[in-house]
């Protein structure tokens, strides 16, 4: 039997966009590659973010113009999506919850809980249909002067994706990158045995670290969402971040956490924010029809995913 091999590791770690991010590839390979992998992650950032004064995002947000603006491809893209899957009325994502998302503020330390005022005044401009899109010539415009776009559902699931395809292009065959809850490999794991990149899912009560399955994949994304990494804690009660663009308020569930497994990061990002707090039933319907693989954790740890999982879990690891 012929010894394994493990191959040369690389690897560059960055905080950015409010997570912690690490790309590795696996392979004799040019340390330019993680390099230029890096310089993708800020170009991206200075387009995104909703928080830095220079970004494009940022600026449109601050723009109180009611007239067409003209957006880079890749933000128009993005907003484009967006809007395409706020849309619907069972949907929980909303990229134009962003000043919901100011005024609750979880994961800041001036974060704290809104009067009910305050959050029926926000709810008024946070309609995803007070944005029209020019589909020709890539130009966006609000119809209210206070809407702003928040992508943090969006944007590192794109970002995960166009890192991944300038990997392949640059002719890496194994790597893997984490956007903090976003996951993507490329390829087989050539530094495991069983060629397989082994991902673990967060146990909601412990700390980081502490896994309740481990998933074995190749050449797939998994996002997971959570209510565990953002909180606000009074003497009352304790908020999770994930707010309901309905009511304004976090959205009320037992789940603690939902993961996707997909072909493209986006997608991951896109279903687990769209199906945040839906009843299982609903949740394996979605599985069936846009053909992604769903594992939900609740609050107690009671563990449910849909049929197309087990093929990614250890034997041992089926919960029939």
């Amino acid at each position: 039997m012929n010894k394994f091999i493990s191959p040369k590791i690389k690897e560059k770690r960055i905080d950015l966009m409010g997570t912690h991010i690490s790309i590795k590839i696996y392979g004799n390979y040019s340390e330019k590659i993680l390099e230029e992998c890096v310089d993708l992650l800020y170009y991206y950032n200075n387009i995104f973010s909703m928080y830095d004064k220079n970004t494009e995002l940022y600026k449109f947000n601050a723009n109180k113009s009611l007239e067409y603006l003209s957006i880079s491809d890749d933000l128009f893209y993005l907003i484009d999506q967006g809007i395409k899957h706020s849309l619907p009325e069972d949907s929980m994502l909303n990229i134009c919850i962003s000043p919901l998302v100011k005024l609750w503020n979880i994961g800041f330390s001036n974060a704290s809980v809104p009067g009910q005022e305050e959050i029926d005044q926000v709810l008024d401009y946070t309609n995803p249909q007070l944005i029209v899109l020019d589909q020709e010539n890539k130009r966006i415009k609000k119809l209210n002067k206070d809407l702003q776009i928040d992508l943090g559902a969006l944007a590192k699931g794109y970002i995960a994706d166009k890192l991944i395809d300038y990997l392949e292009k640059s002719g890496v065959k194994s790597a893997m990158v984490n956007l903090g809850g976003n996951i993507k490999v490329l390829g087989l794991a050539l530094h495991n045995p069983d060629l397989y990149f082994h991902i673990g899912l967060q146990d909601p009560k412990e700390k980081r670290g502490n896994h309740l399955l481990k998933l074995l994949l190749n050449g797939k994304s998994i996002v997971t969402s959570g209510i565990y990494e953002r909180k606000l804690e009074t003497d009352e009660k304790i908020y999770h971040h994930i707010l309901d663009p309905k009511t304004g308020y976090p959205i009320k569930s037992d789940m603690a956490s939902i993961s996707v497994i997909s072909d493209t990061s986006l997608d991951g990002e896109i279903w687990t924010s769209r199906l945040f707090g839906k009843n299982f039933k609903d949740i394996e319907k979605t599985s069936k029809t846009e053909n992604i693989d769903i594992i939900v954790i609740y609050k107690d740890n009671t563990i449910k995913y849909t049929q197309g999982v087990k093929k990614y879990l250890r034997r041992k690891e089926y919960h029939d």
